[in-house]
């Protein structure tokens, strides 16, 4: 028996033909069994606490919160995720959630024990077109993020009362009475506000105001 034992599971049997293939010739791994299910799947890894589960994203329905909860049921399992897809958002999300290698179907089925290894070792695993297109992305909304953070930051803290007042529902008038300022001062306030935010109006205010946490509704 190989050192590394392996749960596979995949709803195409042609998939999970080519998986077992993939390791048949290694000694040191040792598929322990095959599911076509998502229940077959935890009755395996309960009957063999194996090392690793390769998963396909099929049986989870293409779901990253499903992926969450399976890696949370068997916390002493390493998950490996096999997928079809290719966007970096998906397969940040997945190693995020839990997975700890992600292999495209079109690989080359070699590539799976060296997935397997990497991460018995401790390792994450993505090939390096992939990892490549991951950190791509994951630089591009840090830079957007940080682009927002400089919008937020330039405010003063008078704008932060009358963005606070407009997400209330009030009129430049209300808005003038509440903060004891004149309503053309609310007004300057309101086009230096929709400048530095990049808005258009009090509606597309509110929803940016929102979504950047900068009131509590």
């Amino acid at each position: 028996m190989g050192d590394i034992q392996v749960v596979i599971a995949d709803n195409q049997p042609l998939a999970l033909s080519g998986m077992r293939n993939a390791m048949a010739d290694e000694a040191d791994i040792q598929v322990m069994a095959e599911c076509q299910n998502r229940e077959r799947l935890m009755d395996a890894v309960r009957a063999h606490s194996p090392d690793i589960l390769l998963v396909s994203t099929d049986i989870l329905q293409e779901e990253l919160d499903e992926l969450e909860r399976l890696v949370a049921e068997i916390d002493d399992t390493r998950v490996i995720v096999l997928t079809s897809r290719k966007d970096p958002d998906f397969l940040e999300g997945a190693l995020r959630r839990g997975a700890k290698a992600v292999i495209q179907r079109e690989w080359p089925i070699h590539k799976i024990p060296i997935a397997i290894r990497k991460v018995i070792k401790g390792g994450v695993w993505l090939e390096h077109s992939i990892a490549e297109r991951v950190l791509e992305n994951l630089l591009h909304v840090r830079d957007a993020e940080d682009a927002e953070a400089s919008k937020v930051s330039a405010l003063t803290a008078r704008e932060r009362e009358v963005i606070g007042c407009i997400c209330q529902g009030m009129r430049n008038k209300t808005v003038a009475d509440t903060l004891h300022i004149s309503e053309a001062t609310v007004s300057h306030h309101l086009t230096s506000i929709y400048r530095k935010l990049d808005v258009d109006d009090r509606t597309s205010l509110v929803i940016y105001s929102a979504k950047h946490n900068l009131v509590t509704f």
